[in-house]
C-alpha cells in the first residue's frame, strides 16, 4: 500500500507537469529493474552454491543460467548508465550536475533505497534480514557437537 501511494505521489503530479519528465523517470525506471533482476540472478548463484555441482541440471539451472542473466543484465544496467548521462538522450533535454536527468534520477532512487535499507536495518529490524528458522541450524549442530533432531 505505502509503495502504491508513493508510486502514485509521484506519477500524477508529474503527468500534469510534463510528460516528457513523466517519460525521463520511465527511462530510469529501467535501470533500477535492471539492477534488481541482476541482484537477483547472483543471489540464486550465492544461495544454492552448495548444490550447484550435485548435477548437470543444477549446474545450468541455477548457476550458469542466472549468472549469465545477472551479467547480461549488469552490463545493459552500466550501458544504459553511459547512454542516459547524456542530456540528448532525455525526453526533456534537461542536465543535473551536467548528467541527463533520467540517470540522475535513477542513480537518485538507487540511493534513496539504499539508504533505506539502511535505515530499516539500523532501526532495529533484524527479523527481516535474518534467515527464517527452517532456515537454520542450530550452533551446537554446525559445530558438530550435538546430533540433529528428526523432524516429526
Amino acid at each position: 500500500i505505502i509503495t502504491g501511494a508513493a508510486g502514485i505521489a509521484w506519477y500524477v503530479p508529474l503527468k500534469f507537469l510534463s510528460e516528457s519528465f513523466l517519460f525521463d523517470t520511465l527511462s530510469a525506471l529501467s535501470l533500477l529493474v535492471a539492477f534488481y533482476y541482476s541482484l537477483s540472478g547472483f543471489a540464486c548463484v550465492i544461495y544454492y552454491r552448495r548444490e550447484l555441482l550435485k548435477n548437470v541440471r543444477n549446474f545450468v539451472f541455477i548457476g550458469v543460467a542466472p549468472l549469465l542473466g545477472a551479467m547480461l543484465l549488469e552490463y545493459i544496467f552500466f550501458v544504459s548508465m553511459a547512454s542516459l548521462a547524456d542530456p540528448r538522450e532525455s525526453y526533456t533535454g534537461a542536465t543535473l550536475l551536467g548528467l541527463g536527468l533520467p540517470l540522475v534520477i535513477g542513480l537518485g532512487f538507487l540511493l534513496l533505497g539504499f539508504i533505506f535499507m539502511l535505515a530499516w536495518r539500523l532501526g532495529g529490524h533484524e527479523r527481516y534480514f535474518g534467515r527464517p528458522a527452517f532456515e537454520t541450524v542450530e550452533p551446537e549442530v554446525a559445530a558438530a557437537k550435538v546430533a540433529a533432531q528428526a523432524a516429526n
